[in-house]
């Protein structure tokens, strides 16, 4: 089960489902083009498998577009479904169904590219350890840790994730906190520290006053908020309904004239089916969900379309963590002795020092 309340199981499911209407709806464009050109069978059977074609691969679309329309918004998607019912109102089925193909197999890429990026966030979950050793009643159990509540007293130790936020009692240790500062170095805990769930300690053993668990802790609002902020359209997704506000009108007299000068309403409907901004549906959506899967597989989490869009008028960058674009791992490139100090008697009194 995921941290998100689905389960994995569910989201191959529905990533299965949308890959599957693409196929489906091909094969059925394509079974109804070959029985018509073959003559094989009446008309009313290829036009059926068109319709079902259509019905079957745009029926969101379909949703969403009437949804606009009842709110006197003429958007994109109000501009998509006039273009298809006018070209199955003249009984061009196939024609349809291929805008249909199109846009279908174009969502399941969008929702196939957005899922890689929720699973990058569900690894950042993943960091918070699912069992956590802890004080009951004189002893040390381990309990899962939907089970910790707020004041419980948590045992980590060396090498473990601390699975809670919380302050630290007992104990002394060395805790990476990067998967939640950044900080490249780790830092040096004691009683009376603060510590944040799925962060690693390092050395020494722990007890920990528990202060925040599951949704509450520090690293669960993080990848909360990144989850939400997915949703913010960019602005240049904003653009397609802007733009189709006065271009479906436009298009609509333009298909009238059309229609006024040839005196056949597949011309007019052409021009309706031509002018359909599928791009623009298709597009605009896909590329900006590609663009923050692509940097999420690369460790770097965009919170929304918006943010990647405003990349570009960036001039300056400033970063105040040294592991942001460094691996965080320091090494010794030289030893500079002093006061009459050789390099092997440095070395030999930094390995007293570091030896516990």
């Amino acid at each position: 089960m995921g941290r998100n309340g689905r389960s994995d199981g569910s989201n191959y499911r529905d990533l299965a489902v949308l890959s599957i209407v693409p196929v489906v709806v091909a094969v059925l464009t394509l079974v109804s083009w070959i029985l018509a050109n073959l003559e094989i069978g009446p008309y009313f059977i290829h036009a059926a498998l068109g319709i079902a074609a259509v019905v079957l691969g745009g029926f969101q679309r379909f949703i969403a577009g009437f949804k606009d329309a009842f709110q006197r918004k003429i958007t994109v998607n109000v501009f998509v479904v006039v273009a298809l019912l006018a070209t199955m109102a003249i009984g061009e089925f196939r024609p349809a169904a291929v805008i249909v193909f199109i846009m279908a197999a174009a969502g399941a890429l969008e929702s196939y590219t957005l899922d890689k990026t929720r699973r990058s966030i569900r690894d950042l979950l993943d960091l918070a350890p699912r069992m956590a050793t802890v004080h009951r009643e004189g002893d040390e159990v381990v309990v899962p840790v939907a089970e910790l509540q707020v004041g419980d007293i948590v045992v980590v130790k060396p090498g473990a994730r601390i699975p809670v936020d919380g302050v630290v009692t007992a104990g002394a240790s060395s805790i990476n906190q990067a998967p939640i500062t950044g900080e490249s170095m780790p830092v040096e805990k004691f009683p009376g520290s603060s510590v944040f769930s799925g962060t690693l300690n390092e050395s020494g053993r722990l007890e920990i006053r528990t202060a925040k668990v599951g949704e509450n802790t520090t690293l669960a609002k993080i990848v909360h908020l990144v989850q939400e902020a997915q949703g913010t359209r960019a602005p240049v997704q904003n653009l397609a309904d802007r733009f189709t506000t006065w271009f479906l009108p436009t298009v609509v007299v333009l298909a009238l004239i059309a229609f006024a000068i040839s005196g056949d309403v597949k011309v007019a409907v052409s021009v309706l089916l031509v002018a359909c901004p599928c791009a623009f549906a298709i597009a605009t959506p896909t590329a900006v969900t590609a663009g923050v899967s692509s940097l999420a597989r690369r460790g770097v989490l965009i919170k929304g379309g918006i943010f990647l869009e405003r990349g570009h008028k960036m001039d300056h960058l400033l970063v105040d963590k040294t592991g942001t674009f460094t691996f965080g791992r320091p090494k010794v490139q030289g030893i500079i002795p002093f006061n009459g100090k050789g390099p092997d008697e440095i070395l030999r009194m930094a390995c007293i020092a570091e030896k516990y």
